[in-house]
């Protein structure tokens, strides 16, 4: 049995050993609605979101997805055209398996397909906490507890890369541009946390969450 988070050194094996190395800027479009999916992703460094139009004119984003995971394998592996787009927030390298051949490599190797399957479990999980937390959860806990899952923790504090705007965060977590900026400012004003220039230090970790 493939041991917990083995899964991730297969999947960036197989892109590694197959894929294709392609650079975005900030910004580009990796692929966009409707497009036929003809590739399978793995980012090796940067920051890509997924994102869906809305009837409103608005885009609002579904996902991230960082360093070391795969995006665009459900369209391929179920035959269907893009129904989201994905766009570089930072520069990114992304690693591209055309869609035909990561289907022959699903089916020859039951490490990928375990792999495979495990990883899109974690998602479902992580998918399914977050819509219990967006439900049950005030928004200055959801926000928090977004911007601890962003973070890098050394020593007792919390770094976060923030390249998302205020609009954007809250069609991720379910609330008003506003809001967000509100509570980021009253974070910053009382000392709870450091923001300018898109990135946030938070400056207790281990009373951040429990104080809210």
């Amino acid at each position: 049995m493939i041991n917990e988070r083995k899964e991730e050194h297969i999947l960036a094996e197989l892109f590694e050993e197959n894929g294709v190395l392609r650079k975005f800027k900030k910004n580009e479009f990796i692929f966009r609605e409707d497009e036929e999916s003809q590739d399978v992703y793995f980012v090796r460094s940067g920051l890509v979101k997924i994102s869906q139009s809305a009837q409103e004119g608005q885009n609002i984003t579904l996902f991230l997805r960082n360093t070391g995971e795969v995006f665009g394998a459900a369209e391929v592996l179920t035959g269907q055209r893009r129904q989201r787009y994905a766009r570089c927030i930072l520069e990114s390298e992304v690693l591209l398996v055309p869609a035909s051949q990561f289907t022959s490599l699903t089916l020859s190797r039951p490490d990928v397909l375990y792999a495979l399957t495990v990883s899109n479990a974690r998602r479902l999980l992580y998918t399914q906490q977050f819509v219990e937390t967006l439900i049950s959860r005030p928004v200055a806990w959801r926000l928090a507890h977004f911007l601890t899952q962003l973070g890098v923790q050394k020593q007792n504090k919390i770094h976060v890369s923030l390249p998302l705007s205020h609009e954007e965060i809250s069609y991720i977590i379910g609330c008003s541009r506003q809001t967000i900026t509100e509570t980021l400012n009253k974070w910053n004003e009382k000392g709870i946390i450091q923001y300018e220039k898109k990135r946030v230090t938070i400056n207790d970790s281990n009373a951040f969450m429990s104080n809210l």
